[in-house]
């Protein structure tokens, strides 16, 4: 992820609640298996050292953008979260690495434990460092892609290997890897219970202004007021720059965002852009036109001024400013 990015949606993932939503909306199709109260953060990074054919020592680290551990009954588990803005064709290898890589990590916990306490019963556990009762903790990873184009990578392993057809007999032995994608595309944003929903129902909208503009208008009292972690995420999601309008709570003392007006403006300006021709980004045609708008209006250009720089009729640029 780009670097604003890929801390709007930390910041987003850090809430126990988001990140446990976003497991229970896309995979597990709205059930709630995973709860806010039984997660656990984990260090991002992952490290594996081995000796080379020299016998020299190399580390293999992959960091991850957000993992937590979930507690069961008797055991755990592990989510992880890798977010991607443009299509990685790479992902089902990138994702089995870092999975095996926590595997390796749980194997050297048990392996150091057991050589500490020297519990082994026999020569095949001390060879492998585990006791056969041992088990290790399952891996579950999420992709979520919240580019506004459409996943055209692999979703699997097998996507991306080129099996010769005198070895396709091979291929019922061979071990597959999917990837979990949670793209606006693919999930009921109804499956979700935080402003997870929001942020899927404006990504898939993300070239409809209009579309947009009127589901903004039917949730207005819903827009009006949400997080900081959640604005900051659409900002970034949606090119949002600076000019949406933040308010503070006084009571609350809980900074929170009005930015129900903002979107309308982004949507009818992604409308408008949208049917002129030669745009073929009628969304992000628009966000420019409309920030450049603002930018002349704090250098005190006057409306007919405006007009004439941007190309638009007079009436629009009051739309956008009379705020």
């Amino acid at each position: 992820m780009s670097q604003r990015k890929d801390l709007a949606v930390k910041k987003f993932l850090e809430k126990p609640e988001n990140f446990s939503d976003l497991f229970n909306g896309s995979i597990f199709c709205g059930r709630q298996v995973l709860r806010a109260d039984m997660l656990e953060r984990l260090p991002g990074e992952s490290a594996l050292t081995f000796p080379d054919k020299a016998g020299q020592k190399v580390s293999e680290r992959r960091y991850r953008d957000a993992i937590c551990k979930a507690s069961g009954s008797t055991t755990y588990a592990v989510f992880a979260v890798e977010g991607q803005e443009k299509t990685h064709y790479a992902m089902p290898v990138r994702e089995m690495l870092y999975d095996a890589l926590n595997y390796a990590g749980q194997i050297k916990e048990l392996t150091d434990r057991h050589r500490r306490e020297k519990d082994y019963n026999n020569s095949a556990e001390f060879l492998s460092g585990l006791l056969a009762e041992d088990r290790l903790a399952p891996v579950v990873t999420i992709c979520f892609y919240y580019g506004t184009s459409e996943w055209d990578g692999p979703r699997e392993l097998f996507d991306i290997l080129d099996i010769p057809e005198e070895f396709e007999d091979m291929k019922p032995f061979m071990t597959n890897y999917k990837v979990n994608l949670a793209q606006a595309s693919d999930v009921d944003p109804e499956n979700f219970r935080t402003d997870l929903k929001l942020i899927f129902r404006l990504l898939s909208m993300a070239s409809d202004g209009k579309e947009m503009k009127r589901y903004i208008r039917e949730r207005s009292e819903e827009f009006s007021h949400i997080s900081y972690e959640t604005y900051d995420c659409l900002r970034e999601l949606l090119h949002v720059d600076k000019w949406w309008k933040i308010n503070e709570d006084t009571n609350s003392g809980k900074g929170e965002v009005n930015m129900c007006k903002a979107l309308e403006e982004i949507a009818e300006m992604a409308r408008q852009e949208g049917i002129s021709e030669g745009k073929a980004d009628g969304f992000e045609q628009g966000l420019l036109l409309a920030k450049q708008v603002i930018r002349l209006a704090k250098e005190g250009h006057s409306v007919e001024e405006m007009a004439e720089i941007c190309g638009i009729p007079a009436e629009k640029i009051r739309e956008i400013t009379e705020d």
